[in-house]
Order: structure tokens, then C-alpha cells, then sequence
């Protein structure tokens, strides 16, 4: 089987088809892990944004928030200094204490407090569930009023319980620098492992999958081959069958056809009904001529290079019409043909007038061959009723080793049949 055959083209859309899922794989897997990188350490980061704003309301709110919600300005100072603090080494931006009635007890932000905002579901829930909550925000709450707009911020909601049984929440606003942060790392870590597994399993497999398109190709190979002997080897018979034909029976029956002729002669001036015996018999010796060099242009045709396949088209279109079937035929090749693709547009033409001839019981048929510098499409079509199932099912074997050959010839063979009845057979053949 030559590189550029079927087996050859087979294997390299195989070859295609494996890089092309790999890639395919590793643009999956990559957007996958960056997508479980990014959820992974957002989570992490909000939890650990969570348990930070937990431990400043234990270290400092609890303890000294009873004595500034009773005036006490040391212990205001005390706490605005701790906020401020942490503010300045970055850990938070702002901070307030809340109400379950949505009053802002206290912040580091003046203006924000004694404001008062009643359906503040988030605070609600953290005091009712006594549960912390961290998400990222865009400030775009009504709360946020007297806020900067920012891009994104963490925001975390903890519960707190002074020891008089109040219950408050403390809402805490910082940077997504360490959700950033989280994010990198993990997907500077998640991302190429996932695809440096995913190579190695690539890698693991290529041996198996080269040996499986090797052991593809072999096999169409040989099938190609197979079936190339297969026609020679029939061609070969069919070429020994013809031979034998012409110089044997056909030449016999044409003596005998001779020898009538003269009988007949001779009994001219004799009675009538032996004359008429001799010009039966005489008939019948011309109509067994008539078939078998029928026949032998069947199984050996002649020449179909050059003009020799429109003539072949035309005789198989004048059998096909003695069977009273109406036949159209257009032959319009404008390129020359190898004698494999030739023979292989007479095969199919000649097979399917003959199913039409023997099946369709068709009143009309068109046999049209097209051909160009690209490619050979022979198209036969009837009107009779209809084809069903598939060649190997239905039993013929001649549509079967048709379809086969163009198959092995690279190209496409179909066959349909109308729902009003009808089939059409067509073969497309590369030229080149």
C-alpha cells in the first residue's frame, strides 16, 4: 500500500485526531485546574479572613467594647488605637460593630457612626446564627454610604457576645490582597501539576496507540492488497473466460450459423415447413452469437481508454433499452483516464444497468459519467422500485465488491433510493 493511499491517510488523520485531543485534554484540564485553583483559594483565603476577624473581636472588641458603650473615653482611645494599628499594617480597612436593629455602635469611621440601617439582612443572620461569614464586595451595599468605592474587598461578618448576654456583630473590611496571593500560589502549583500528569499519561499511552495504528495500517494494507489481487486475479479469468469463448463456441456457432445458411439455400425450391425449420434454427444460431458476444464484452471489455469508454456506456445503455427500459446517457470526461479508474466507471455502470435490467423493473434510466483534472463521478439512476438495505445484507455481492474497489481507490460510493422509489447509485473517484 503506497504512503499516499487510503491506509497512508487513515493513519495521519489518526495521528491528527490523537494531537489534536491532547491538545484539546490540555486546554480542558489547564482551564479546569486554573478554575479549581482559583475557587480553592478563594475559599482558604475567606475562611482564614474569617478566623482573623474572629480572634480581633475576642483580643479586643469584647473586652472593651461594655466600657466605650458607657462613655468611657480611655477605653474608646484604647480601642481606636488597636484599630488603627492594624489598619496602618494593612490588615484591615474598616471596622464596625452593629446592632441587630442595624444601629452602627461603633467604627472607625466617624461618619458611620449612630447611623442607623434596618434591614441589614447580613448582620441579622450573623447575631440570630451566631455563625461568621466572609465573602468579597464591591461596596455597593446601602450600609457602604459612607465608604469608598473599591474594586473588590473581603468583607467578614463575626458574632460577638459581651459578657452581659449582648449579642452584636462585628463587620470587618480588608484587602483581597491575600485572596490574590492564595490564588497564585495555588495555581502556580495546582496548574502544572495537573498538566505534567496529564503529559506523563499522554506520553504512557503513545507506544500502545502507535502499535494499534501500525497494526491498523498493516491490516488495510493487506486488505488493499487482497482485494487488488482479488480483481487482477478475476480480470485475469474473466480475460481466459472471453478468449475461450471467441475461439471455441462462438466460432463453432458461427460455422454452424454458415452450414444453416447453405441448407437453407437448398431447400429453397423444397416444401415450406422444412424451410421454415431451417431459418428457426438459423435464428437461433444468430441469437446464440448475439448473447455470447454479449457476454464476452461483459466479462473482458475492450479498451476504455480514450473513446473506448463512451462506446462501453453506449452498448451497456442499447442492452439496457432491448430490455424496454428508456435510457439517457451524458459522458463528458475532459481529462484522460488511467485504465484502473476507467475500468472502475465501467464496473459500476455496468453492474448497475445490469440490477436495473434484472430488479428495478424501472421505465427509465440515466447513466451519466462526469470527469475532470480532480475527479471521475459515475451516476446511475432509475425510476424502478427502489433499494433496500445494505449490499451486504441484501445479498449483492457485485454492490459490495463495488463499493469495496472505490474504497481502496480512495474514494466514496452511495447509494439511495427516493421515497416516490427510485435508486441512484454514485462512485467519486480522485482523478489524481
Amino acid at each position: 500500500m503506497r504512503a499516499d493511499g487510503p491506509s497512508g491517510r487513515a493513519v495521519r488523520r489518526a495521528v491528527v485526531g490523537l494531537v489534536v485531543s491532547a491538545l484539546a485534554a490540555f486546554l480542558v484540564v489547564g482551564a479546569g485546574a486554573v478554575l479549581a485553583a482559583r475557587s480553592i483559594a478563594e475559599k482558604t483565603a475567606l475562611t482564614e479572613a474569617a478566623r482573623s476577624a474572629e480572634g480581633l473581636g475576642k483580643v479586643i472588641f469584647v473586652p472593651t467594647l461594655p466600657d466605650v458603650m458607657g462613655g468611657d473615653v480611655a477605653a474608646r482611645n484604647r480601642l481606636d488605637a488597636a484599630v488603627l494599628a492594624r489598619q496602618r499594617d494593612g490588615e484591615i480597612i474598616r471596622v464596625k460593630v452593629w446592632t441587630h436593629d442595624g444601629l452602627v455602635l461603633y467604627s472607625n469611621e466617624p461618619k458611620a457612626m449612630g447611623l442607623r440601617f434596618p434591614n441589614n439582612t447580613e448582620v441579622q443572620a450573623t447575631i440570630d446564627q451566631q455563625a461568621s461569614t466572609a465573602e468579597l464586595s464591591d461596596l455597593s451595599n446601602a450600609e457602604n454610604v459612607t465608604e469608598r468605592p473599591s474594586h473588590r474587598l473581603v468583607e467578614v461578618y463575626v458574632p460577638l457576645t459581651l459578657d452581659s448576654g449582648q449579642r452584636l456583630a462585628l463587620e470587618v473590611y480588608s484587602t483581597d490582597a491575600g485572596v490574590a496571593a492564595a490564588r497564585a500560589e495555588l495555581t502556580g502549583t495546582l496548574v502544572p501539576f495537573a498538566l505534567l500528569a496529564l503529559l506523563v499519561l499522554v506520553l504512557a499511552q503513545l507506544p500502545v496507540s502507535a502499535w494499534l495504528l501500525r497494526r491498523v495500517s498493516r491490516a488495510d494494507a493487506e486488505r488493499g492488497r487482497l482485494l487488488r489481487s482479488a480483481l487482477t486475479a478475476s480480470e485475469r479469468e474473466r480475460r481466459a473466460i472471453a478468449r475461450d469463448l471467441h475461439d471455441g463456441v462462438v466460432q463453432s456457432l458461427a460455422g454452424a450459423n454458415f452450414v444453416l445458411s447453405s441448407v437453407r439455400n437448398a431447400v429453397a425450391s423444397h416444401t415450406q415447413p422444412r424451410l421454415d425449420m431451417v431459418e428457426k434454427a438459423s435464428e437461433a444460431v444468430r441469437d446464440a452469437v448475439g448473447s455470447l458476444r454479449t457476454m464476452m464484452v461483459d466479462i473482458y471489455p475492450p479498451d476504455l481508454t480514450g473513446d473506448g469508454l463512451p462506446e462501453a456506456i453506449d452498448q451497456l445503455a442499447e442492452r439496457l433499452s432491448h430490455e424496454g427500459v428508456e435510457v439517457k446517457t451524458r459522458i463528458d470526461v475532459r481529462t484522460e483516464l488511467s485504465s484502473e479508474l476507467a475500468a472502475a466507471a465501467y464496473r459500476c455502470a455496468r453492474e448497475c444497468s445490469t440490477n436495473i435490467a434484472k430488479h428495478a423493473e424501472a421505465a427509465h434510466a440515466w447513466i451519466e459519467v462526469d470527469g475532470d483534472e480532480q475527479r471521475l463521478v459515475v451516476r446511475v439512476a432509475d425510476d424502478g422500485r427502489g433499494y433496500v438495505g445494505a449490499p451486504a445484507e441484501t445479498g449483492h455481492l457485485g454492490l459490495q465488491l463495488m463499493r469495496d474497489a472505490v474504497d481502496d481507490l480512495g474514494g466514496q460510493f452511495t447509494i439511495r433510493t427516493a421515497p416516490e422509489g427510485g435508486t441512484e447509485v454514485s462512485i467519486r473517484l480522485p482523478v489524481r
